[in-house]
């Protein structure tokens, strides 16, 4: 298990396709992804975009990435899960102005 802290860039914050891009890249990886609002206890399915959409995520606030996997095998896999999300979320801003 691993897990980053990122923080929302863009500023529509996490909707639909934002939610939408996580899922998409988190389905390309056998790991589980948890996904936290930093300050909430309420944990949701990364691979899930209706779950992601209720954390209510907007610019400025930090989301808790962890990337749970079975065996320790896949530690690799969840280094570059984890590290593709933080790209899209902090570097491209999901690729919104």
């Amino acid at each position: 298990m691993k897990e980053i802290i990122v923080e929302i860039k863009n500023e529509q914050g996490v909707h639909v396709r934002p939610a939408g891009q996580i899922v998409k890249i988190a389905k390309r990886y056998k790991a589980a992804l948890e996904i936290e609002k930093v300050g909430e206890n309420e944990i949701v399915d990364g691979k899930n975009v209706f779950g992601i959409m209720t954390l209510g995520a907007a610019k400025g606030e930090k989301l808790k990435l962890r990337a749970v996997s079975e065996n320790m095998e896949n530690i690799e896999e969840e280094n570059r899960l984890l590290e593709e999300l933080r790209q899209i979320i902090e570097i491209d801003k999901f690729f919104e102005k």
